[in-house]
This record gives structure tokens, sequence and C-alpha cells, in this order.
């Protein structure tokens, strides 16, 4: 039930009743009609396409005193269109960009009016554009566009529809007034609605209007407008954990084609899966798992199979054959690569053997034939795979605007102390860490040894030393208040199956021995500690870098933003050995970076789209996405 909201002050009372008005009276087609093929937005488009260039060659080849319009006008209309038409063009290319048939075929269609067979949203964007004379407010638009979902919702396609067919709509203004102050022909028109309380004003000032929205329409995010205008939006946004509003866009863009998705197959609005997803954390505020009281895991995790049940959920044949080879990825695997790997065998050998082939050549072909048919079995699989199962992006909060309390951060670098020029470099690297990621919760810190060593103690290892402590404090005073570099260095101790005097377990050791300085579970090897102690036990997330690698502008924010999220919150079995849920460990992709994917040939080859980065761009990969497993990547 949509219950009636409250008039807002200062809003238009005809503009409500406008919006009112089209609601009731429009009709939503409920099944495939069998009337007649209409013409499609597309058809319509190459025609008024065509209009609008022979309206630009008239203006541009003819003077305004030889046009049909004595009063002046032409001229200004004839000013805007020569200055402006790389507009137009711009505007048709990505309507045909954005609008593929399998996207306008979902949205839904009218019945019973004049627009029959046409989308309901093109047929409300008309209607605005008609009542602004092309002139685009998107204030009132949003307006406009709440007012009508207040009898008739409107659903998350046809939102995201809407600056199409504006696009659209405003072409089909500017073709009509266009072609009255030029002369030539009107293209073939849609049938037209009353629109009601409209003014009408000269053509030249429509075709003024007409381009200054599509100006607009390209230099407006339209996300902040989607979500302004989407009742599933502020549904989902009474998320009982209070965590939906404080995601990130795509996460919650997410979120809601899920909904769009079990809407679609179920009898149940998109408004009613989101208020039934609610309702479920809601009910489970009692629950030991707090991840439970988000609506997410009714959407993208554990409890989508309750949200399913409760609506009746019935997918398409396709997605339940998904379903069922992923419930057994092992089977589906191995299985796929030993049918094709027979396959191909079988094929050789029945070439072998139509060609005469004796019984040892048969034999040969079967033996050498084997390698290659495996070989090509598993390469068809991971294609298969790569291209059949979509990568899931982890849920993620949004920490743009910086990291919040309770989720205090240090980026470690494990190395080792054995030369004044690579502790320069070191020292570099961090500074440049903290340049791209400066916030005040984040600090960066090196973990170091010595070299392996005949003695405990070497004669450079003081000096050394000293110089690495007096590096980070000229960082701390570099960058004043802040303070953000730390240096934790181990003593050496005795490995008697090495023989030689080194750093415990090296760079597992590091980290081992730093976690437990963080939880302050006694003493550790480190001797040497520098910077500001008093916060280690605030930091909640460690990021472990290599010397080699990079953290882009942003990267550090947008993991802590990953790993925050309930979802990916570790939750661990009774006796506290395996994770059931969540993660304790993120790992981002490992590549080359792009000034050394350019050094050869080779490297260019290998390593692939060089340049994209890393930590938000998300790619398949055969095991994570069929088995649900990473492979950890690291080089200590």
């Amino acid at each position: 039930v949509i219950l009636p909201e409250p008039p807002i002050p200062g809003v238009d009372m005809r503009l409500r009743e406008f919006a009112h008005h089209l609601a009731k009276t429009h009709e939503i087609e409920t099944a495939k009609s069998s009337r007649p093929k209409e013409t499609t937005l597309l058809e319509y488009l190459e025609s008024w396409e065509l209009a609008l260039r022979n309206a630009y060659a008239i203006f541009k080849a003819a003077p305004s005193k030889h046009l049909p319009d004595p009063s002046g006008r032409s001229s200004r209309a004839g000013e805007w269109m020569l200055d402006n038409f790389y507009i137009v063009k711009q505007t048709i290319r990505q309507i045909e960009e954005d609008l593929p048939d399998s996207f306008l075929n979902e949205l839904p269609k009218l019945n019973e009016t004049s627009l029959q067979g046409h989308t309901r949203i093109f047929a409300l964007a008309r209607e605005w554009i008609g009542y602004s004379q092309g002139q685009i407010d998107l204030t009132q638009a949003a307006i406009f566009i709440q007012d009508y979902q207040q009898v008739m919702p409107l659903t998350i396609g046809e939102l995201w529809a809407l600056p199409i067919m504006l696009r659209i709509g405003i072409l089909e203004r500017l073709v009509y007034a266009t072609s009255e102050l030029t002369g030539i022909e009107v293209p073939k028109s849609l049938s037209e609605i009353p629109i009601q309380f409209a003014v009408t004003l000269p053509n030249d000032t429509v075709v003024a209007n007409c381009f200054l929205s599509l100006r607009l329409l390209s230099a407006t995010d339209w996300k902040d407008f989607f979500e302004e205008t989407s009742r599933v939006e502020q549904i989902l946004r009474n998320d009982p954990a209070q965590i939906y509003a404080d995601m990130d866009f795509d996460t919650r863009n997410n979120y809601r084609s899920v909904i769009e998705d079990l809407a679609r197959h179920s009898a149940f609005s998109e408004e009613q899966v989101a208020l039934a997803a609610v309702e479920f954390a809601r009910n489970a505020k009692n629950e030991s798992s707090t991840r439970k009281t988000h609506v997410g895991f009714y959407l993208i995790d554990a409890g989508r199979a309750t949200l399913e049940n409760s609506i009746n959920y019935k997918p398409g044949f396709r997605v339940r054959v998904q379903r069922a080879l992923l419930a057994f990825p092992t089977a589906t695997y191995l299985g796929g690569i030993a049918f094709l790997s027979v396959l191909f065998v079988l094929g050789l050998l029945a070439y072998t053997a139509l060609s005469n082939g004796s019984p040892l050549q048969l034999i040969i072909t079967g033996l050498l034939g084997l390698g290659l048919a495996f070989e090509s079995a598993v390469t068809i699989v991971h294609w298969d795979i790569t291209h059949r199962i979509k990568p899931q992006s982890l849920p993620r909060m949004d920490f743009s605007e910086g990291i919040p309390a309770g989720n205090r951060t240090m980026v470690v670098v494990p190395t080792l102390l054995e030369s004044e020029k690579e502790l320069n470099h070191l020292l570099q690297e961090l500074e440049l860490y903290y340049l791209s990621n400066p916030d005040p919760l984040l600090t960066y810190a090196l973990l170091t040894d010595f070299g392996d060593a005949p003695k405990e103690d070497m004669p450079e290892d003081e000096e050394l030393l000293a110089q690495a402590s007096a590096g980070i404090e000229n960082l701390n005073k570099k960058y004043g208040i802040v303070s953000p570099f730390y240096l934790f260095h181990r003593h050496r101790q005795w490995n008697p199956s090495e023989g030689v005097w080194m750093g415990w377990e090296r760079k597992r050791g590091k980290l081992a021995d730093f976690n437990r300085l963080l939880l302050d579970l006694g003493e550790t090897p480190y001797s040497t500690q520098v910077g500001d102690a008093s916060i280690l036990t605030d930091v909640k997330y460690v990021i472990t870098l290599d010397a080699d690698t990079s953290l882009p502008q942003g990267s550090a924010n947008r993991l802590i933003a990953t790993l925050a999220h309930p979802l990916n919150h570790a939750e661990f079995a009774a006796d506290g050995r395996s994770v059931v849920a969540g993660y304790t460990v993120l790992q981002p992709r490992v590549a080359i970076k792009p000034t050394s994917a350019n050094r050869s040939i080779f490297s260019q080859i290998f390593a692939g789209n060089a340049g994209f980065d890393l930590y938000s761009f998300a790619v398949s990969d055969v095991y994570q996405d069929l088995f649900g497993e990473g492979s950890y990547v690291g080089k200590g």
C-alpha cells in the first residue's frame, strides 16, 4: 500500500496535480500484447536524426531572410543549431550505447493510451519535457517523479532509464521546433498526449532550451538523482543495522540489482522485496550474529535463501543450472575437464582409424594426444567458467571522506636493513605511501631486521639503525603534529638449522611479532621502537606491503572499507580454529606495475592490462569464482 505523503512546501500544486493525473491514467501491460508491432523509439530516433541534419544543413546554407519565419527567430535558432550541433551527435550516440534492446524490453510498457506499447518512463519524460517547454529543472523534475510515485511507483530500471528518455524527448522537441522554423517536412510523430498547464513558447526559445537541457543532462551525476527519487532506496536506508546508508555507491547499487532480479522472478514488487529484507533483518535483532541484522545478509549472503523462499522466487533455467553446478564445484571442474579430454582423444583415435591407421599408430596417437587433449580441455573449461560466472566484488563501506573512528590502521613494510642506499629508498617509499593515502587514522611503519650474520652484532649495525631511527624522526618532524611514521626493529636470534644469526622466521616472524605487540601479549623481539607507542592498542587493521609494492591513491581507504563491512567480518567456529563466515585476510590482485610492463615485448604480453587500479578493479579468477577460495600470493 502506497501511503500519501505530506505536501512539500513551495511545490507548484499544478505540477503535483499533473503528476497524479498521469499516474492514474498510465495503465501497464500485464502480458505480451497481440497488437501489431509499434515503431520503436530507436526507429523514431533515426528519422529525427535525419530531420535534424537536414535542418542543420538549411541553417548553414541559407540566410535567415530566406527561411519561412520573418520574425528573426530563425536566425537566433540557427545560431544555437550551428554552434551546438555537436551536442546532438553526442546525444544520439549516447542513446544508442545506453539503450540496448534487452534493457528497453524489460521496462514496463503502457496499455490503453495514445502511447500504447511504448515505455511508461518515456511517456513520463515526454510529458515533463512538454510541461517545461524543453527547459529541464532537475529539482522540479525530482519533485515531479516523487509526486508521480505517490500514486504509481516506478521500478529501479525505469529511474535509471530516465536520463536516456529525457534526451530522446528533448531531441523530439528540437525536431519539431526546427522543422517549423525551416519549413522542412515534419518526420513521423508519436501520438500526442494532451499536456496540461503548459505555456507555449516561441520555437527559437524552445531550441535554446533544448540545447541547454542536453548540456545539463550530460553534466549531471545521476547517481544522486536516482537515490533521491528511488523508493526502494528509501526503504533500504531503514536497515536495522544502520549500515546501508554508509556503504559505497557500488555496494548499494549491487543490493538494488539483487532486488530487481528477485522481483522480476516473483510475484512481489521491488518495494515489497526490499520491505521483506528489512523485516527479516529487524526480526534478527536477538541473534548472536550481528551480521544477520544487516539487510545485506538477506540479499547477498547466506540469508538470501530465506528471502527467496518467502517471496516464492522462481529463478530462470540458466540460473538454476548455474546453481546446480556451483553446488558441486569439484565435480563440475574435474568432470568438465575429463569429459572434454576423453572427447578430444576419441576424436583423434577416430580420425586415425578412418585413415587406416595400424594398432601401433592408434596407441601412439592416444598417448601423444592425451596431453594435448588435457591441455585443451583445461583451457576451454577455464574460459567457459570465467565467461559464465560473473566475478563478485565484496561489499564495502564508504570511507572516501576519511576513515572513521574505530578503524585505525597501520601500513607496515617488513624488510631488511642492509645498506644506507636501500634504507633511503625505503624511507622515500614510506613517505610516498603517506602522501598517496593521508588520513589521521593511517600510520606507516618499517618492520626491520638486520641481514643474516655469523654474529649477533656486526660493526655496521649500530650506524644503520641510527640512520633508520633518524630518518623516521625526520619524517615525523616534516609532517608536524600528525607524526604518522614508525620504526620497529628486531634483534637477531640464533638459528641452529641454518647456522646463522637472523631475524626469527624472517617476514612471517616480523608480522607475527608485530601482532603480539599490537595485542600486548608480552615481550617481543622488537628491541628498537620509534614513534608514539600509545596508539598501538587502538590499531584494528594492518596492511602489509613489500618494499616494491605500490599503494595507489585512496587504495588504503578502500581496503579498510571492505574489511570494515559487517558481512566481511570474520566469524570463527566454536573451537576458534576456522573461519565460518567473513575474512581475516584480504589480498588485492597481483599485477605488474605500468612502468615495468613496457620494458620488453615479453613483459608487455605477460603484464596484461597494466594501469588498472588493482585495489578496486574486479576480474575473473577460476578458483575464486567457482570454488569461492582464493590462492594466497606472496614472496615471503
